[in-house]
């Protein structure tokens, strides 16, 4: 499983949703909303017998606006929804994928998120991925 391919993929079916900038890398800089793909933490190598399968749970972010703002609260909700059509959930878990063999988004939290100095509100998805280990 090429980790940069499924970084890609997970870019491409963020794409989907109308108006989110996408970064399928970390990203210097940004202008809200946007989500940016991370690092996996962990990868987890042979999740079967015979390098059959890897495991990795990759973190997306996705930024809103201040902290502080009403707004970013309600632009931030749109995004946590579990079927909306802004739904991060919906986008990776019925995106379209030939890099991995399953992508599940298994939970979300609430954060603050520096990027480049400035504090945003975000969420943190974090996306459970198994591949072939060959």
């Amino acid at each position: 499983m090429n980790l940069a391919d499924v970084m890609d993929e997970l870019g491409t079916a963020l794409e989907a949703i109308e108006g989110l900038r996408v970064h399928p890398y970390y990203a210097d800089r940004i202008a809200p909303p946007s989500a940016v793909v991370g690092w996996p933490d962990p990868l987890d190598y042979d999740a079967t017998m015979g390098r059959g399968a890897d495991r990795v749970t990759l973190p997306v972010y996705v930024l809103v606006g201040k902290v502080d703002a009403r707004s970013a609260r309600d632009r931030l909700a749109v995004y946590l929804d579990g079927s909306d059509s802004k739904s991060v959930k919906a986008a990776l878990d019925n995106g379209t994928y030939t890099a991995c063999d399953s992508v599940t988004v298994t939970s979300a939290t609430v954060e603050s998120i520096s990027v480049a100095g400035v504090e945003y509100l975000g969420g943190v998805f974090q996306v459970d991925i198994f591949g072939s280990g060959e």
